[in-house]
């Protein structure tokens, strides 16, 4: 499978050369660092899938600028990068209508998630719309009761279709209008809303145990006071929640 290829405009270049090193242990392909003078034809040259945008760039145009121009004469994604903005450069940035705000100093998590979406976006809006209209012919039939009958779910992840078992899940962690759908060894991003998540996985063996989260009740291995153990790490309970968690244990 093709590795998402990153060109990386910034003008500081041990950042540069950090964000490089950081997309190349996630699995992206880095095709070109520029200091912002040449993106443009850096662009035209290397092809890339999107683009991480210093907002700050320093020279006779800002990166705000050349957001504006990747939106118009390329319509690849572009994210934009920023320690510091004034609210006038935040201002015009948001017109440009960039596919995230990256704040530094920024994680891998942080890159990954702003990343996959930003992909994940471009290529969604990008396909014709009778793709749509193919589940909705026969949605009794094909759409919601096989997905509670069997035993796995198939996750969009770049351009293959995963089956992910149930039985595999740990938990579904809430990302804005996303969920992360989290495994012993992958995690997932995905299209749905926490709620739509809840509706598609089943009850038997999930249950929300906060706002942000669903657990796997087979695969919890410890109750704390405030949080839900698993191998992997552990996840919080909200306060409302816990009542109804309780009571899914025989507890002694």
């Amino acid at each position: 499978m093709t590795k998402p290829k990153i060109l990386i405009s910034e003008d500081e270049v041990i950042i540069a050369e950090d964000i490089a090193a950081s997309l190349q242990e996630l699995g992206y392909e880095t095709c070109a660092i520029d200091n912002g003078e040449a993106t443009i034809d850096m662009i035209r040259e290397t092809h890339p899938d999107l683009v991480l945008l210093d907002i700050n760039l320093r020279g006779d145009i800002d990166g705000v600028e050349l957001g504006a121009r990747i939106k118009k004469e390329f319509g690849i994604p572009f994210i934009y990068l920023t320690a510091y903005a004034d609210k006038a450069t935040i201002d015009r940035a948001k017109k440009t209508e960039p596919d995230g705000f990256l704040v530094k100093p920024f994680d891998e998590k942080n890159l990954r998630s702003a990343i996959e979406i930003a992909l994940y976006k471009h290529d969604t809006s990008a396909k014709p719309e009778a793709k749509e209209e193919e589940p909705a012919s026969q949605p009794l039939n094909h759409n919601h009761e096989p997905e509670i009958a069997a035993d796995y779910i198939f996750v969009k992840v770049k351009h293959r279709i995963i089956k992910v078992h149930y039985k595999d899940i740990l938990w579904v962690e809430a990302y804005d209008n996303y969920s992360f759908i989290v495994t012993a060894d992958q995690k997932y991003l995905v299209s749905s809303t926490l709620k739509d998540m809840e509706s598609k996985l089943p009850p038997q063996n999930f249950v929300r145990v906060h706002r942000s989260y669903i657990a796997n009740l087979d695969k919890i291995e410890a109750l704390e006071e405030n949080s839900v153990v698993f191998s992997k790490g552990d996840i919080p309970i909200g306060k409302s929640y816990k009542r109804t968690l309780m009571s899914r244990f025989n507890i002694i």
